[in-house]
C-alpha cells in the first residue's frame, strides 16, 4: 500500500486510542529529533502506518530507513516490522466488522480469492521471518509440565483453540477449551499455580479472557498468550505470548497464522517426550479403531 491509498473509517475512532498509546511509549524517553520526526509521522498517520513498508515509513518521516528501525528498538521493538504489526492490530481493533471490510476494499482490487491467500502468504512469510523458536519451545514446555491446561478463544478463534487442544491431547497432554463464559469461571474456581493459562484472543479483545488472565496471576497460573499484540490489557499479564497476525482480506479475520502457530507449538510438544506421544498416539489409534470410527477399516464397509 503507498501513502496515497485512501482510508475510510469511522471519524475519531483512528486518532486519540493509537495516538494516546504512542504517545505513552515515549512517556519516560527522551528520543532524538530523527526519532520524534517517525513518532509525529506514525501518530499523524496511523492508518498508513499499519501498512507502510520501511522505506514508505521514512519518507513519511523525513529520515532514512536506518532511522525507522532504530525508532522502533528505542521503543522496545525489534525493528519496524514489529512495531508495525502493534500498531496494524491497534488501528483494526478500533474498526466495526463492515469498516474493516471497508479498508480492505480501499486497498485492494484483488479477486476475494487471491487477496486471501495472499494475506495468508504474506503473514506466514513473515511469521517464518521473525518467530522466535525458543518461545515455541517454552510454550510446549509449559503445556507438558502442567497438571491442567486451560485455553480461552472465543468466537472464530475457538476453532484454533480446539485445535490446539486436540492434537496436545493426542499427544498424551489431555486441556480444556473454555469457550463459553460459564463453563470458564466454573474451571478457574480450583485453578493453581501447578496450571497454565492459554488465552487465543484477537482484533478486538474479549473481557472473558482479561479477566481469566486477571484470575490466573491472581492464583499464582502462568498465562502464556497467543494474540496479535505485544502490548494490551491481557499482554500485560502475560508470562510468555506469541504474536501472530490475524487480519484477514475482508472482515473475516485470519486464523491460518494461528493454527500454524499451535500446530508448531504441538509438534514441539511430541519432540519433548518421543516415547509418552508415540504411547498416547497409538491409544488413540486403537480407541478409533474400537469406536469403528474409520471408514477404511470398519467391518460395515468390507467386501
Amino acid at each position: 500500500m503507498t501513502k496515497d491509498t485512501k482510508i475510510v473509517a469511522r471519524p475519531g475512532l483512528n486518532g486519540r486510542p493509537v495516538e494516546d498509546w504512542l504517545r505513552a511509549l515515549a512517556a519516560n524517553k527522551v528520543p532524538s529529533k530523527a526519532v520524534h520526526h517517525v513518532l509525529d509521522a506514525v501518530i499523524t498517520n496511523p492508518e498508513l502506518a499499519s501498512y507502510a513498508s520501511t522505506s514508505e515509513m521514512a519518507g513519511a518521516s523525513g529520515v532514512n530507513v536506518a532511522t525507522v528501525t532504530r525508532s522502533a528498538q528505542s521503543f522496545g521493538f525489534s525493528g519496524w516490522p514489529e512495531w508495525r504489526q502493534e500498531i496494524r492490530a491497534r488501528y483494526l481493533g478500533l474498526l466495526s466488522a463492515p469498516e474493516l471490510a471497508v479498508v480492505h476494499e480501499a486497498s485492494s482490487t484483488q479477486a476475494p480469492f487471491d487477496a486471501t491467500i495472499g494475506k495468508h502468504i504474506e503473514h506466514l512469510a513473515a511469521m517464518k521471518r521473525a518467530i522466535d523458536r525458543s518461545v515455541i519451545l517454552d510454550f510446549a514446555k509449559a503445556i507438558s509440565s502442567a497438571k491442567r491446561r486451560l485455553i480461552v478463544a472465543s468466537g472464530s478463534f475457538a476453532a484454533v483453540g480446539r485445535t490446539l487442544a486436540h492434537h496436545a491431547g493426542v499427544a498424551g497432554y489431555r486441556c480444556e477449551v473454555l469457550d463459553d463464559t460459564v463453563v470458564l469461571t466454573n474451571a478457574l474456581a480450583d485453578l493453581t499455580d501447578r496450571d497454565v493459562l492459554i488465552p487465543i484472543t484477537f482484533w478486538r479483545l474479549y473481557n472473558s479472557s482479561i479477566a481469566a488472565a486477571r484470575e490466573a496471576k491472581r492464583r499464582g497460573a502462568p498465562v502464556y498468550l497467543i494474540s496479535d499484540q505485544l502490548v494490551s490489557p491481557i499482554a500485560e499479564l502475560a508470562d510468555r505470548i506469541l504474536v501472530v497476525p490475524s487480519e484477514g482480506a475482508s472482515f473475516f479475520p485470519s486464523i491460518v497464522p494461528s493454527l500454524s502457530i499451535v500446530e508448531s507449538v504441538c509438534a514441539q510438544l511430541v519432540k519433548l517426550d518421543p516415547e509418552r506421544s508415540a504411547k498416547a498416539i497409538a491409544a488413540a489409534e486403537k480407541q478409533w479403531q474400537e469406536f469403528d470410527l474409520l471408514h477404511f477399516n470398519s467391518p460395515k464397509f468390507q467386501p
